[in-house]
């Protein structure tokens, strides 16, 4: 929903997030079923990443160019047609 500044959950949202609740477990990146204890240990904060990180996984890095400088070759080969004439 363009020009608002508020998040929605459409239809296929809300089957989700019924299905994992009515399923009652853990669904990596979206859902963990976690104890009291857990709850406590946490201060009682239900903040999603916390329990179910769901944060894209790191990129891999080339250590060689790290090491060394200049542009990986993975990089410079992604982008070469760009630079043909």
């Amino acid at each position: 929903r363009a020009g608002r500044a508020q998040n929605f959950l459409e239809p296929e949202h809300i089957e989700k997030v019924v299905s994992a609740y009515e399923r009652y477990t853990d669904i990596p990146g979206f859902a963990a079923v976690v104890s009291h204890a857990d709850l406590a240990d946490n201060d009682y904060n239900l903040n999603i990443r916390r329990y179910a990180d769901n944060a894209p996984p790191p990129e891999p890095h080339d250590v060689r160019a790290h090491l060394l400088g200049g542009v990986p070759k993975a990089e410079v080969a992604a982008k070469a047609e760009l630079f043909a004439a």
